[in-house]
């Protein structure tokens, strides 16, 4: 393969699905020999207020713009040999995009997903919007017109196979020799801090453990470090609030001494992978998560990180328990932390997977 097209909803370097996912691998491709475009459903522009409460006639402007841009696509696609699809050409609606790419212009399709996104999972501010026309039964229709699927975890994999006997199990990875190349040192002593990164999306996972975190900072102080998009109301005195950007996203991270990654046990939760644990882990951060999912695979629990119950829960002994060791103990963190950032190095990171992608346009 010596050209190969990417569609992707987002513009490059935004969205974590796409950065530690097929963005990674790019430079690898190209220096393999490959030419490489990556085309986005929003623009650059447009892509902040897209997930925004309001600003409905942009949202409008911004849809009719990126389908625009995916019907004059199909006229490039005689110059690639293959197409990538990450997660949908185009966001509502039936998967005509995918359908004419392959079966029309007779592209070989690979389909790359990281969520399971056959199920209604519509953001707050757009779920009135787009929520009935976002036609998640395409999913499986991509699939079964793909000839490669590549899937974020075994859960996944497991529904991409009722439709396609062409199905790989792609983790999410991290860029350990070039970005998450640093490693916590732990210090002994207070204040540790627990920290917890995400976006406004995913705030809903965190809110049922705050009565835990304060039940354990009556005991043990400690401070408490939430990295996201969007500032929630009425959080306890002990949190202090950070603005993602990702010119500091690493070293953020680094302030936290233990992370965590608490999840609802849904298929949705199911569908993840895993990727605030592949975070604090790459950076040697003890990770104490909910067992659900890819967690369970990633984290062995008591030997580089701790498991614990799913949300939403009322008293947790395992949570409690974890959490507490962690803040008492400080070889236990810098075991734990070491432990877990060899297992990104040999399972989850770049380096690992290259040898798959570069297959992949050989």
């Amino acid at each position: 393969m010596s050209k190969l097209l990417i569609v992707a909803p987002y513009p490059e370097k935004r969205a974590p699905s796409q950065r530690f996912r097929f963005e990674q691998y790019i430079n690898l491709m190209q220096n393999a020999g490959v030419e490489v475009r990556v085309v986005s459903f929003w623009s650059d522009r447009h892509w902040p207020a897209i997930y925004r409460k309001g600003q409905l006639p942009l949202k409008i402007y911004a849809t009719i713009e990126g389908f625009l841009r995916r019907f004059l696509l199909l006229f490039a696609l005689a110059r690639y040999d293959g197409i990538l699809v990450h997660r949908e050409a185009t966001p509502i609606g039936w998967p005509w995009w995918e359908w004419a790419a392959a079966k029309i212009w007779k592209k070989p399709l690979f389909y790359d997903f990281d969520d399971a996104v056959w199920l209604s999972n519509s953001s707050s501010s757009n779920a009135r919007l787009v929520g009935g026309l976002k036609n998640h039964g395409k999913t499986a229709k991509i699939i079964s017109w793909s000839q490669r699927v590549f899937a974020g975890n075994a859960f996944l994999a497991a529904y991409a196979r009722q439709f396609s006997g062409r199905v790989d199990v792609v983790p999410t990875t991290i860029d350990t020799a070039h970005l998450h190349n640093k490693t916590k040192m732990h210090e002994e002593g207070w204040p540790q801090v627990i920290g917890w990164t995400g976006t406004h999306s995913t705030l809903k996972q965190l809110i049922p453990l705050m009565p835990i975190l304060e039940k354990v900072h009556e005991k043990i102080w400690f401070k408490f470090l939430l990295i996201a998009d969007l500032e929630p109301d009425d959080l306890p005195g002990f949190v202090e609030f950070r603005q993602w950007n990702k010119a500091t996203e690493i070293s953020d991270l680094m302030d936290i001494d233990i992370g965590i990654m608490p999840l609802f046990d849904t298929d949705w939760e199911r569908g993840k992978c895993g990727f605030k644990a592949l975070q604090y882990m790459a950076l040697g951060i003890p990770a104490v998560v909910s067992d659900v999912g890819v967690n369970a695979e990633i984290v062995n629990d008591g030997v580089n990180g701790f498991l614990c119950e799913a949300m939403p829960l009322t008293n947790s002994v395992l949570w409690e328990k974890a959490l507490t060791a962690l803040l008492t103990d400080h070889a236990l963190r810098a075991s734990l932390g070491a432990a877990g950032r060899n297992t990104i190095i040999e399972k989850y990171s770049v380096k690992s997977q290259t040898p798959f992608y570069l297959s992949l346009v050989s």
